[in-house]
């Protein structure tokens, strides 16, 4: 991960930039009081939101609304890349807190 625009440069969002190795992936987990766009660049991303089952192709956009639980996976032969832009920036320091994938 590599944060773009820290928190602390406006305080109302965060920018960061998620590389996510093929196999790998993001637990289960939620934004807390962070709203998430996540744009996907490359490589395969399976996106989970709820019972919701997403395959995302380079270029797409998925919203992740305020307390919804989502997980990610790479199920590709090469690493899967997004940035993810959090308002408020809260959810960027605590993704910089979890083990590489």
């Amino acid at each position: 991960m590599e944060v773009l625009v820290a928190a602390e440069t406006s305080g109302k969002i965060a920018m960061v930039q998620v590389w996510i190795p093929p196999g790998g992936g993001l637990p289960e987990h939620d934004h807390g009081p962070s709203e998430i766009v996540l744009v996907h660049l490359s490589g395969s991303i399976d996106l989970r939101q709820g019972d919701q089952h997403h395959s995302l192709a380079p270029g797409a956009v998925a919203h992740i609304a305020t307390g919804e639980r989502v997980s990610l996976a790479n199920p590709g032969t090469e690493p899967a890349v997004m940035m993810i832009v959090a308002s408020p920036p809260d959810f960027v320091a605590r993704i910089a807190g979890w083990p590489p994938a």
